[in-house]
């Protein structure tokens, strides 16, 4: 995948004398979101928007490609020193036509998992996107949609239960992100964003209103 959001894979290979497989990637420098969210850096609303934006359209191009990257989260979206987007790691993705991994196994990161992964169905790209609402909800409101203290009760609430509304936790979010997730993060894949392209302009709409108001 050769895109400006997406870390560049160099070579895949395999050390035959320990048989290890690596993957050789291009180096970047800055923090992932997650480790941000940990020093509680401070992200203006219309920086949330192009982040997500930068992300979504880095998904779209790897699913055209027949990608899935099934584990985005905030450790594996990373800030350059120059603000540059970057989403790396993907080191569970699977091609639409593979089997190297069958459906019914439990892969990604429980916080951040689709409905659909939760429950061992066939998984596409619009898993990817229902993941990465919800690290627009935690940049937001600094707290994830769905939490409990076991995995069964996290599975079950991102399986039925709908999530806190934003403005709960934050009044100041300005209420165009509630349709946005309530988009991205529709249990049933169908009524999500279809594409990432359309997750990033829905995004990129309300940064440029909120420009013009200011």
């Amino acid at each position: 995948l050769s895109h400006p959001n997406i870390v560049t894979v160099h070579d895949v290979s395999e050390d035959t004398e320990t048989d290890t497989s690596f993957i050789a990637m291009e180096y970047v420098e800055g923090k992932n979101l997650k480790q941000l969210l940990a020093e509680k850096t401070a992200f203006s609303f219309e920086r949330v928007a192009e982040v997500i934006g930068q992300v979504a359209e880095a998904l779209d191009y790897a699913h055209r490609r027949g990608i899935v990257h099934r584990d985005v989260k905030p450790a594996n979206i990373i800030i350059t020193p120059e603000n540059q987007v970057k989403i790396t790691d993907f080191g569970i993705a699977k091609t639409e036509k593979s089997n190297l991994t069958t459906t019914g196994q439990f892969l990604g990161t429980p916080n951040y998992m689709s409905p659909e992964q939760v429950t061992g169905d066939a998984v596409d790209g619009r898993s990817d996107l229902f993941s990465l609402g919800v690290v627009l909800y935690e940049l937001l409101t600094r707290k994830k949609p769905f939490t409990a203290d076991n995995l069964t009760s996290i599975s079950y609430k991102i399986v039925h239960e709908p999530f806190v509304a934003p403005e709960t936790y934050d009044a100041s979010i300005p209420p165009e992100f509630a349709g946005v997730l309530e988009k991205a993060l529709a249990k049933d894949p169908a009524e999500r964003f279809q594409r990432g392209n359309d997750f990033a302009l829905a995004l990129y709409e309300f940064k440029a209103r909120e420009e013009e108001r200011q």
